[in-house]
């Protein structure tokens, strides 16, 4: 396919604009696919903003719903028009993570969006084997949230929850929102939210959470316990915050289990009081990354696919705001600067 493209291009650190590029050329194992919706993710910010990108210039954007326009020649499977989702995150397959089927943890990875050109565009090239086609009940607004519900079920299936027990979500951003609603499905009789945002706790409550916590208003730890007769069986980390990971720690009753999914970019300091219930109560601690298993890229995304066509773990709630191309780099700084109020932000393509 010949022509222009509109893009966000990321040109350096804070230096984001829309121009007009060159729209993809495809090999013979790829897919050309006519961007619909595609999400900011929380890494996107400070990859943007401060921390700084793998290359420049980088067009971002991993999570994303779209239309095939062009498969190359040996491209069979998927077609012309197919409505589709993309797993982002292509191994190496040659280190021993790879070769174990432990593909997220890869020591030599890409990510669509992150180390090449990603979906801020009007379209974008994936291999062949990432492409995962939707069914025609699954909108592509809600599609675009497919990797980050992947994200949420990979993490708590670690924690092996059991019908019956209490999970508390520790952060009740956009995964958080998503991990949520797979505690549900899991089986949790009860999903405490945890929050300093009375907005997100109230979103929480929409979407399946049955008791929630302002811990800017009252001790979150004091209180799972006392509403849990001495912790919760399942604890989850959503927030990336060292705060509300001390917190997680302790609100686990004996023997629960803690999974980290947020992201700090910081050491944990563990407290005296926080290593000794780690010990004498025998906490598990697991850390969860990415969401990728066999058959690539494995259960968290067919059970996502299935459980978003059926209407069972629901997304378009979670947008705060639906902008377009020329919008992501003033977007991109609210959210950096704190400005923004927002949820979950969606970049639109679909006209």
């Amino acid at each position: 396919m010949e022509g222009k493209m509109k893009a966000a291009v990321l040109q350096s650190l804070g230096n984001i604009k829309t121009e007009m590029v060159d729209i993809p050329k495809i090999n013979d194992e790829e897919v050309l696919i006519k961007v619909k919706f595609a999400g900011i993710c929380g890494s996107d910010v400070p990859r943007s903003m401060t921390t700084g990108a793998r290359i420049y210039p980088l067009i971002l954007g991993h999570e994303f719903s779209g239309q095939v326009v062009e498969v190359g020649a040996n491209v069979t499977e998927i077609q012309s028009e197919d409505r589709v989702a993309v797993a982002p995150l292509i191994p190496c397959g040659e280190c021993q993570h790879c070769k174990a089927g432990n593909y997220g943890l890869c020591d030599n990875y890409n990510i669509i969006g992150t180390g090449s050109n990603g979906a801020f565009a009007e379209y974008v090239k994936v291999p062949k084997n990432h492409v995962l086609k939707i069914d025609d009940e699954l909108d592509f607004e809600t599609a675009a949230g497919i990797e980050p519900a992947a994200i949420g079920y990979h993490g708590l299936q670690k924690a092996n929850i059991e019908p019956g027990e209490t999970v508390v979500i520790m952060g009740c951003g956009s995964i958080g929102q998503l991990t949520l609603q797979w505690a549900k499905i899991f089986g949790a009789s009860t999903v405490i939210a945890v929050d300093i945002f009375d907005d997100k706790l109230k979103l929480a409550k929409e979407l399946g959470a049955d008791i929630t916590i302002n811990s800017k208003e009252e001790d979150p730890v004091e209180k799972i316990r006392d509403l849990t007769n001495g912790g919760a069986d399942v604890v989850a980390e959503t927030a990336g915050n060292v705060i509300t990971q001390q917190q997680s720690i302790l609100a686990a009753k004996k023997k629960g289990r803690v999974v980290f999914l947020g992201i700090t970019h910081k050491g944990l300091d563990l407290e005296e009081k926080t290593m000794d219930h780690i010990l004498r109560g025998e906490i598990t601690v697991q850390g969860s990354w990415n969401s990728y298993t066999p058959a690539y890229p494995g259960l968290a995304w067919k059970a996502t696919l299935d459980y978003m066509t059926k209407g069972d773990i629901q997304f378009k709630k979670m947008v705060s705001h639906k902008i377009l191309i020329e919008e992501v780099g003033e977007y991109l700084k609210g959210m950096a600067d704190r400005t923004l109020d927002f949820n979950k932000v969606l970049v639109s393509l679909e006209n």
